[in-house]
């Protein structure tokens, strides 16, 4: 069982908005751990048509803008919209400009696109949508930041860039699509809501379309190809290892690159669905709060080089093991040291040998590049938990799994490696949440296949 262990105590007290991992108990205690995040959006298909349309199209829209305080540059919410921004996550304005003390002039870093998440307390998370655009009447850049508790970069992507577009003619041209904006709710997938705005350059009213990708699920806010423009497929397969074992890991890259960050760390937490990553999660990690890569418990968070050498005596001594990639150069700055071990050595050639076919025909397509890369891993996946629905039990009114037979019945080459997972929060989750109608419907759906037919993925995993 993962061990409980505190944060450092520059990471104690501060308004950092993260998940912090909870050991679970074995037992009765168990019960308590129901999954209480937002309805993501593999969720909220499951819910029907009704409940996705009466989602609202987002929580709130920011403006993040920059003062100077003394020669240093300080993050602060310019507006909010639709209604005043309440100081409650006094940390908001730093993920939005997390490279705040590096800003130099008035484009640094625009037209970059990145996100973060916040989690509260209770384990809720709200995602950030973040687009650096060049402000009208200041020398520093501003950031436009939609706040929705769905997990859908690629839908709200096309917000932003609307939003930029807009953002050229007038305040009062962004404010008048967001007023119709405000009053849509989330479309399904593959559907599309319409939104009328005055053309200002014709005087016209005209429709603007914003269309949410079929896909939907769990992929709609990654771009899995991105991770192999930056990591070899070998590095690619350690991270998966890592995230798999909930281990602390931490992605860095320059303040030049800050949407290649953010994009591959967040790549990285759903690659091992269905097992979903329950610890310390944090894809752009502000210089104000960087002292949380010393926290000794599992993580996975992107920070910018240059701030990382604020703690680098620090990790220099660190006892507590990390594995660290720099995407800029590609290097290996730490690891455990048993990376290469952690999958069984059938498993990882076949895992290599598909992932290498698999990228060689990536195309234009981000969404089929998502599903290619995607299926790759959740077959592998599937070989570990498949043999779930074998160990179903009545747990207080509520079907879960039962561990205990469960971990036992592990095909034997993959037994050393459950052995480790069964020490993750994450299997504990699954076991738990595994018959909730509305979770983990691609994975049912694909063990029903796979009990069904013998493809060419399950022999190249058998």
């Amino acid at each position: 069982m993962m061990k409980k262990r505190s944060l450092p105590p520059q990471f104690k007290g501060s308004n950092a908005a993260v998940s912090l991992p909870v050991v679970l108990p074995r037992g009765d205690s168990r019960k308590n751990l129901r999954r209480t995040e937002q309805p993501t959006l593999s969720r909220m298909k499951k819910l029907g048509k009704k409940d996705v349309l009466d989602v609202p199209f987002f929580d709130r829209l920011i403006v993040v803008r920059l003062r100077d305080e003394g020669g240093v540059f300080v993050p602060y919410i310019h507006y909010s919209y639709p209604v005043p921004e309440v100081e409650t996550q006094p940390a908001l304005p730093l993920f939005c400009f997390p490279d705040s003390d590096k800003i130099t002039e008035a484009n640094t870093g625009v037209g970059s696109s990145y996100s973060f998440v916040l989690t509260d307390v209770t384990g809720e998370r709200q995602h950030g949508y973040c687009k650096r655009v060049k402000s009208r009447d200041s020398c520093q850049p501003q950031v436009y930041c939609i706040i929705s508790k769905l997990g859908c970069f690629s839908l709200y992507g096309r917000l932003l860039t609307k939003l930029e577009e807009l953002h050229s003619v007038s305040d009062a041209a962004v404010k008048g699509f967001l007023a119709g904006c405000v009053s849509q709710c989330v479309p399904a997938p593959g559907s599309k809501i319409t939104v009328t705005q005055l053309n200002h350059k014709t005087g016209q009213f005209e429709n603007v379309v914003i269309e949410r990708p079929m896909d939907g699920q769990r992929l709609e806010h990654v771009q899995l190809g991105y991770l192999f423009q930056f990591l070899q497929i070998d590095q690619v397969i350690q991270l998966f290892a890592s995230v798999l074992l909930e281990r602390r890991i931490l992605i860095s890259s320059s303040h030049h690159h800050l949407s290649k960050l953010s994009s591959c760390v967040s790549c990285m937490a759903t690659l091992t669905y269905p097992l979903h990553w329950e610890c310390i999660f944090i894809p752009m990690l502000p210089r104000q709060m960087i002292h949380a890569v010393l926290a000794p418990t599992p993580f996975l968070i992107g920070a910018l080089t240059e701030d990382l050498k604020e703690v680098e005596r620090d990790l220099a001594h660190e006892e507590e093991p990390m594995l660290h990639f720099n995407l800029d150069t590609g290097q290996l700055i730490s690891c455990y040291g048993d990376e290469e071990s952690l999958l069984p050595h059938k498993s990882r050639d076949m895992l290599r040998s598909a992932l290498e076919e698999t990228v060689q025909n990536l195309g234009q397509d981000v969404d089929k590049n998502n599903l290619a890369i995607s299926q790759v891993f959740l077959l592998f996946m599937y070989k570990l938990l498949g043999h779930y629905k074998n160990h179903l039990i009545d747990f207080h009114g509520h079907r879960e799994v039962d561990l205990t037979t469960f971990i036992p019945a592990t095909r034997r080459y993959l037994r050393p490696l459950m052995d480790k997972v069964s020490e993750t929060q994450a299997l504990s989750v699954f076991s738990i949440n595994i018959c909730d109608p509305r979770e983990f419907e691609q994975f049912k759906t694909l063990t029903e296949e796979r009990h069904a037919s013998q493809s060419h993925w399950r022999r190249t995993f058998s």
